[in-house]
């Protein structure tokens, strides 16, 4: 993402630039929650971390949204313990906007959404899986509040020398192992996701960048 960050260092801090910016990141990342929750509804597997928030709304109450609010405001001061800084307070927009979307989405459309059969199922999984791939390409060109639990892994990689992918992994793990211990949607779908979604968004990012580049 460096080429991205000396795009945005090199455009002018027009009002218009700036307004364009914001919008892809809103854009971004109100199509990403969908997704999220369109992959939750599902319930064909959901990815390590959004198992983890929907187990805790199972065992212990509260929204998943709520969830996803208030573990990524842990992990904010969890980094700036760790990186000795200051806590992100703008990631807090990132992931307030991620749980308002999302608890709409799971309380209010899919509420009365009723999928008949496997193949309505994986449909709406694969669904879901483009809109988180699409929602994340667009919202990382804005490249600002990146989300907590990404920022960790940099962190982890920093404090203990850990490489990215083993930072990533790690993260991954763990949250895994609790959205599996706390009934979470852990099953094939986590796995496709696991494997499958980096690419994806990566080959996403570099088709909303050119689209980016040129309106901006």
């Amino acid at each position: 993402m460096t080429e991205n960050n000396n795009r945005i260092a090199a455009k002018p801090k027009n009002t218009m630039f700036i307004f364009k910016r914001w919008l892809f990141y809103f854009i971004g990342l109100i199509v990403l929650a969908l997704g999220v929750s369109s992959v939750i509804k599902s319930n064909i597997g959901a990815s390590a971390w959004d198992a983890f928030y929907v187990g805790l709304s199972k065992t212990v109450g509260l929204t998943t949204g709520t969830w996803v609010i208030i573990i990524g405001l842990l992990v904010i001061f969890i980094n700036a313990f760790l990186a000795k800084k200051r806590p992100d307070f703008p990631a807090f927009i990132t992931i307030f906007t991620m749980g308002v979307v999302i608890d709409f989405c799971t309380l209010l459309i899919f509420q009365s959404f009723e999928l008949v059969g496997l193949g309505a199922r994986i449909a709406l999984f694969v669904f879901g899986f483009i809109l988180i791939a699409v929602g994340s390409g667009i919202y990382l060109q804005a490249n600002f509040a990146a989300h907590p639990m990404d920022r960790l892994m940099f962190v982890l990689h920093d404090k203990f020398g850990l490489s990215i992918g083993i930072a990533r992994l790690l993260c991954e793990a763990t949250a895994l192992i609790l959205g599996f211990l706390l009934s979470g949607p852990v099953s094939y779908g986590t796995v496709v996701i696991a494997l499958s979604v980096g690419p994806c968004i990566q080959f996403a990012y570099k088709k909303m960048e050119r689209f980016y580049t040129r309106i901006t």
